[in-house]
């Protein structure tokens, strides 16, 4: 199927199309869809509805009607832009924020073997000015610097398949806001290193609304809860630990839902020294507190505990898995919400 930059198209395996913007291979097209977004996808997955041309009788396709001329005293006058700020592309139900750094490959099946093309997603309705950088030895390289509007998309660059083994750690620093909120928003940071083993999963790539092909998706904002305990100084975190049990060192996070249960299985969460330990035994320090509050939370009768384990390698969150498919298969688990917790959280439900 041939295929043109400006064909309107439909999607063969969802709901909606577009027009196409740009060919980025021989297998991928940019297509625009009408809330804005411009995803790469795949050409078997597109079907022409019918060209944008317009055209006479007795022309060719690539000939187009020219539009009549406007009469000699006819002029057009452009519109003043507004002097003040304005929110734009506002969407119902995204107002809690959401930044992604998403990571494109031009081949899915095999990541590695191409270039991936690396985006900044706003997928909110705020306005973000931002700063992405690489982290050398000595400084913080600008890449890409300047503002994403509400609901949109800027690309950043490409990682090439020579790159893959040797990534820099990429910088974020943002600062969002609105036309009216009710306090100023602080400027955020974070830092991304990439395993090159990522790179050769399969499960590291997942189907996105927001790109139609298999990427990978890495959260920019932090839970708004772990961000509030990080500003607690560290007298009133001791304050707040002096509460609980003799000797237990986390915050269990009361969340809007009482019988919803968080545990932070993070190493430097459960013990204030660790640097003697093996992976060994930090992995069953780990385990041990899994057991102990998964008993207390069937006991309190909670409905819900959610297990934080992080990505790292999967160590943690395999051994979890399997603990609970060996001794609690009678209850349901998942990955918890990908909006509070990316990919490094496990929800186990007790009850309906």
């Amino acid at each position: 199927m041939i295929l043109k930059i400006g064909d309107k198209v439909r999607f063969l395996n969802e709901v909606g199309g577009g027009r196409i913007t740009s060919v980025v291979s021989k297998d991928i097209v940019n297509v625009e869809t009408d809330d804005g977004f411009e995803v790469p996808t795949l050409i078997n997955n597109l079907i022409v509805v019918n060209a944008p041309d317009v055209y006479e009788s007795g022309r060719s396709r690539n000939t187009i009607a020219q539009p009549a001329a406007l009469p000699p005293t006819e002029k057009k006058i452009a519109k003043p832009a507004e002097p003040w700020f304005s929110d734009k592309n506002q969407v119902t139900g995204k107002d809690e924020p959401q930044y992604l750094f998403v990571l494109v490959p031009d081949v899915p099946s095999n990541p590695p073997s191409g270039t991936i093309s690396m985006y900044l997603v706003n997928n909110c309705n705020d306005t973000l000015l931002f700063r992405f950088t690489q982290k050398t030895k000595y400084n913080f390289e600008t890449v890409v610097a300047g503002s994403a509007s509400p609901n949109s998309k800027v690309y950043l660059g490409l990682i090439k398949p020579e790159m893959v083994a040797d990534l820099p750690v990429y910088c974020f620093q943002w600062l969002n806001f609105r036309k009216r909120s009710k306090e100023l928003e602080t400027f955020q940071q974070k830092e991304i290193t990439l395993s090159a083993v990522k790179f050769y999963k399969p499960n590291s790539f997942v189907v996105s609304r927001l790109f139609k092909v298999p990427v990978m998706v890495i959260q920019l904002h932090e839970n708004p809860l772990k961000a509030e305990l990080e500003k607690l100084s560290d007298h009133d975190f001791k304050q707040a630990v002096a509460h609980k049990e003799p000797k237990q060192k986390e915050v269990v996070i009361a969340l809007p839902n009482a019988e919803l249960v968080e545990i932070d299985l993070h190493i430097h969460e459960l013990l204030d020294n660790f640097n003697n330990l093996t992976n060994t035994e930090m992995l069953t320090v780990q385990m041990n507190k899994f057991h102990e509050e998964l008993g207390k939370a069937i006991s309190s009768g909670a409905k819900k505990i959610v297990f934080i384990h992080g990505v790292g390698n999967g160590t943690l969150k395999n051994e979890l898995r399997r603990e609970l498919q060996r001794q609690y298969s009678k209850y349901a688990s998942q990955d918890a919400s990908f909006r509070e917790y990316g990919y490094g959280a496990t929800m186990v439900i007790l009850r309906k």
